[in-house]
């Protein structure tokens, strides 16, 4: 190989290709490369410049025009012209072009430079604007001087191309060969020649272009020309990332066959270049299939084109097992095969070099063509059953989880590596796809033996049929799958701990979380785990109720002024039509409106009351919103980009509202982070006091404080951290703490900064359920490491914490202990805008014993509680009846089993009745809808089950704690339901599996 030495430095040949390709000046003289060219230094003198020079770095093949084009302007240059360095090769452009060959109509050419050089500034931002402006100016020139218009285009493509605009590159590039054949232009072979490969490398010579190339080139020069031209271009182009276009083995053999070429040596030395280039990797399937026998001789020829064939994942193909078969069919032709498994062969090389674990990992994720998982291939799992040896013998995992979207692997192959003993990677959270598998009529399939065998194959298979309920299989894909010898005894043991969990479960959620494991197994449970069966029949659900009941509900607590908020606006706006709620803070109040009206809450009593008085009306997507300080309410909203607002006390004062930007629309899901009321008056929000009247709103961002001092959120790198914050101003000062947060630092754990709270204790607040020290509320969590795992610890003012184990696994962030009546302190934990609440239990450790949703009515978990307050206005809610709270900590499980068997036969005669109504109205004709229906002759669920529960705990006098029970009856009784319902499932008929 030629080397060149400069300034210390040595350049060898593909040292200076690749440099020059990539647009680098090289040292004069390091390559004698065809398409380089010397960059010289060109000088200019002009009268009214005195002694200064013009100085240009011009390439030497555009100098004479660039002498041309400055002469125009009166600018003369001096004779010498010294090389400063070596540039890649430039075809003459657009206005040189012109100026060379035709000066006589130069001026054409310099008067659209300005109109260029315009066009070229919109190229980026507005591309299509500047496409129709340089086709604009090629119909003016081309009324003038066509000849120019080949360079004209081409100069616009080069334009388009500065800003990786191949599209339209490509297409002006194709006009100037239009231009050519339009005009019958006589071609310059030798600039176009340069041009095509200029192009060709920029990624912007089209098949279409390359193929009218390859006929004219034919018609224009010798057939041993035209093929050596054709075969640069393409090799230049596939170079560029261009991948072989689908009828260029057609093309090139017509080249080869007219120039009298010997075809099979011009083939291998045609593919032999293209295979090297990165975009072999996308070349179609006639390239494969019409060189197939090409590439076998010329693996024969040279072994390194085997290894370059492994490296190729081949994306041209489609995507089905039978593309990827006709792949590995190649592979075996060529012998590259052989090389994965180390069998000798005369001839083919070494096998060193080739790490056959990293080629399966990477034909196991193209074989997934961007799904989850390929077609069953039974050619990839005959070569992997060859390649295990040297698997075996090299050690290195094997990756069959990677994927574009999921960790899924190929269930054949997996049993396969596993029989075989190869080394697979065991990574988190990888999943397998039975449905699909067994759906896959394709030859080839295996009995699952070795996964199930093995401990990490066996819980990836029980997990995956876990996961039969997520890929929608039906009755008939179900039964097949329970069929399998191998899945039974997994879908068995599935049953059994699922079973197991509904038997052991402490409460409601525990127990419908393992009712939701068995149910998509019904039709098949009882053929293949009795055991199961007959342990979810023997279920005694009482201990559910008397468990939930005795460890808290939510209802225990309420917030009486809230609730009589929410009455009014439901009394007052429900015929409005938006029955929306919206909710805002402004702690301890909290704001709740809907239609024409707005209420403010305090922990004791309703604060504000005011119909509001919106000069426009808002569409539906818009809500007001609204701040609320020192006895009076902002009312805000937005009108297009302006936003306007008023203050209640002075509704006729429309002012423009500055400061703060409003939601463009309004989020039902969250009320805000907590503001502070500031002693002397106002509010702060993060930035500077609000004060009524203010006609300004200041940012809001996270606050805390203890009464005197005040903290906003700020950041210090990547970290959360409390900055000291003066309210008065706006101005924020140095990181530090409250008191209360810095009792909760210790030796070994981590204070969560961004989930710790502290807020002054308010008037009415004093009771806190969460608990107070008599000067804050608020919280400290911090985490620690135990064995292996994190437990996290929250704190509350009154000295009390609870923990969360590190082997709880429990999502979410505690709040703290909820102090309720009767001495029960369920410890509360949000999660995605949830609130859930857990009973610590000796025995049973964390279990769930509810969920709630805030600002929206209680659901199932606390049915008389008509609006959910955000956590942190939890502290004003207070117990609604200790004698209430009292019969729910003493209720046995005997008793509930009592209130549930009452409940059960007055829901059964319900039914009863229900069905005999409906019944009734079928045979009378009342049931269309013209008249009463059935369901409005009975009485409600609801209905029947009060007297129940009123009759068996007498102490419910309190409505909205009995509205709760009654739910949670009802809930337990469904839950009976669903298990009678997966004992004895009804008879489904057999459906059609979709294909």
């Amino acid at each position: 190989m030629t080397t060149h030495e400069y300034d210390g430095f040595t350049f060898d040949e593909t040292t200076s290709a690749a440099l020059l390709d990539a647009g680098a000046v090289l040292p004069p003289g390091v390559t004698d490369r065809e398409d380089a060219d010397a960059l010289t230094v060109r000088t200019y003198t002009h009268t009214a410049l005195d002694e200064r020079k013009v100085v240009r770095l011009v390439p030497g093949t555009l100098g004479e025009a660039e002498d041309l084009a400055l002469d125009f302007l009166g600018l003369a240059r001096e004779p010498e012209t010294p090389e400063a360095g070596q540039v890649r090769r430039e075809a003459l452009g657009f206005p040189a072009w012109a100026l060379v060959n035709d000066p006589a109509n130069g001026h054409h050419a310099l008067a659209l430079v300005r109109d260029i050089e315009r066009l070229a500034r919109q190229t980026k931002s507005r591309p299509g604007t500047a496409k129709e402006g340089f086709e604009a100016l090629g119909e003016q020139l081309g009324r003038a001087v066509p000849h120019f218009l080949p360079t004209f285009y081409e100069q616009a493509a080069r334009v388009f191309l500065q800003h990786e605009n191949t599209t339209y590159a490509a297409a002006f590039f194709g006009k100037a060969r239009e231009a050519e054949r339009v005009h019958a232009l006589t071609v310059d072979e030798e600039r176009q020649r340069a041009v095509f490969l200029e192009f060709a490398f920029a990624g912007a010579l089209t098949v279409k272009a390359l193929k009218e190339h390859a006929k004219a080139l034919a018609a224009r020069l010798t057939p041993a020309e035209a093929w050596a031209q054709y075969r640069q271009l393409t090799v230049e182009r596939c170079a560029a990332g261009m991948p072989p276009y689908a009828s260029l083995p057609q093309d090139a053999r017509a080249l080869i066959k007219a120039a009298g070429l010997d075809r099979v040596t011009e083939d291998c030395a045609l593919v032999a270049d293209l295979l090297a280039s990165p975009a072999a990797v996308r070349a179609p399937a006639s390239f494969w299939s019409t060189y197939r026998a090409t590439l076998a001789a010329l693996a024969e020829e040279r072994p390194d084109v085997r290894v370059r064939l492994l490296e190729i994942m081949p994306a041209g193909l489609r995507r089905s097992p039978k593309d990827d078969e006709f792949w590995l069919a190649l592979l075996a032709e060529t012998g590259a095969d052989r090389l994965l498994t180390g069998e000798s062969r005369s001839g083919s090389g070494s096998a060193d070099g080739v790490d056959p674990a990293d080629w399966l990992s990477r034909w196991s994720l193209h074989r997934k063509h961007g799904g989850p998982v390929g077609g069953r291939s039974p050619a990839t799992l005959a070569l992997v059953e060859r390649m295990a040896p040297r698997l075996r013998a090299h050690g290195r995992p094997v990756d069959l989880f990677t994927g574009r979207w999921r960790a899924v692997a190929d269930l054949d192959l997996l049993d396969l590596c596993v029989a075989e003993d190869v080394p697979l990677t065991r990574g988190t959270g990888a999943q397998l796809g039975l449905g699909g598998w067994m759906q896959d009529t394709g030859s080839g399939r295996r009995d699952l033996t070795a996964v199930a065998a093995d401990p990490h194959g066996r819980r990836m298979l029980y997990d995956a049929v876990g996961n039969l309920h997520r890929q929608r299989v039906g009755t008939v894909l179900l039964d097949k799958i329970a069929g399998h010898p191998v899945l039974a005894g997994v879908i068995r043991e599935w049953l059994d701990d699922a079973a197991a969990e509904l038997d052991g479960a402490a409460g409601l959620a525990g127990a419908r979380a393992a009712l939701e494991r068995l149910r998509p197994f019904r039709t098949v449970a009882a053929r293949i785990s009795p055991q199961a069966v007959a342990r979810a029949a023997a279920l005694d659900v009482a201990p559910l109720l008397g468990n939930t009941l005795r460890a808290g509900i939510p209802d225990e607590l309420g917030w009486p002024a809230l609730e009589e908020a929410v009455r009014r606006l439901e009394a007052e706006t429900r015929r409005e039509g938006d029955d929306t709620l919206t909710v805002q803070e402004s702690w301890p109040a909290l704001i709740v409106a809907r239609g024409h009206k707005a209420i403010v809450v305090g922990p004791q009593d309703i604060l504000l009351d005011h119909d509001l008085r919106l000069p426009v009306e808002l569409d539906r997507w818009q809500r007001p919103s609204f701040r609320y300080t020192d006895g009076e309410l902002l009312v805000m909203w937005r009108e297009g980009e302006k936003q306007h607002g008023y203050w209640s006390a002075r509704p006729a004062e429309v002012f423009p509202l500055g400061g703060e930007k409003l939601p463009a629309w309004y989020s039902s899901g969250d009320a805000g982070e907590p503001s502070i009321p500031v002693p002397d008056g106002g509010r702060a929000t993060g930035g500077r006091t609000l004060h009524a009247g203010d006609t300004v709103v200041p940012p809001g961002r996270p606050v805390i404080g203890d009464g005197t001092s005040y903290w906003r959120q700020g950041r210090q790198g990547v970290r959360q951290v409390w900055l000291e914050y003066d309210p008065a101003t706006g101005t924020h000062g140095r990181a530090s703490l409250p008191a209360f947060l810095r009792s909760g630092i210790r030796d070994g754990a981590t204070l969560l900064q961004e989930h710790c709270t502290v807020l002054p204790l308010q008037p009415g607040l004093e009771d806190s359920p969460f608990g107070t020290d008599g000067t804050v509320l608020g919280r400290w969590v911090r985490t620690e490491s135990e064995g292996g795992g994190t437990r996290t610890t929250v704190g509350t003012p009154d000295g009390r914490t609870a923990t969360l184990p590190a082997d709880s696994r429990i999502p979410g962030m505690p709040l703290g202990a909820l102090r309720l009546p009767g001495g029960v302190e369920p410890v509360v934990v949000t999660q995605h805008r949830q609130i859930i609440l857990y009973a610590a239990d000796d025995t049973k450790g964390m279990r769930e014993l509810g969920r709630l949703t805030p600002l929206r009515r209680g659901g199932e978990f606390a049915a008389g509680t008509p609006l959910v307050p955000p956590a942190d206005f939890w502290h004003a809610m207070r117990p609604r009846d200790e004698k209430a709270s009292a019969a729910l900590r003493a209720l046995s499980d005997e008793r509930a089993r009592e209130l549930l068997r009452a409940g059960a036969r007055v829901l059964a005669e319900r039914q009863a009745e229900l069905a005999a109504a409906k019944r009734a109205d079928a045979a009378s004709g009342a049931g269309d809808g013209r008249t009463t229906t059935a369901e409005s002759q009975v009485p409600s669920a609801q209905d029947v089950l009060g007297p129940v529960v009123a009759g068996t705990l007498p102490a419910l006098t309190e409505p909205r704690v009995f509205t709760g029970v009654t739910a949670l009856v009802q809930a337990v009784l469904r839950i009976a339901e669903s298990v009678a319902a997966f004992v004895e499932p009804p008879v489904e008929r057999p459906r059609t599996e979709p294909t």
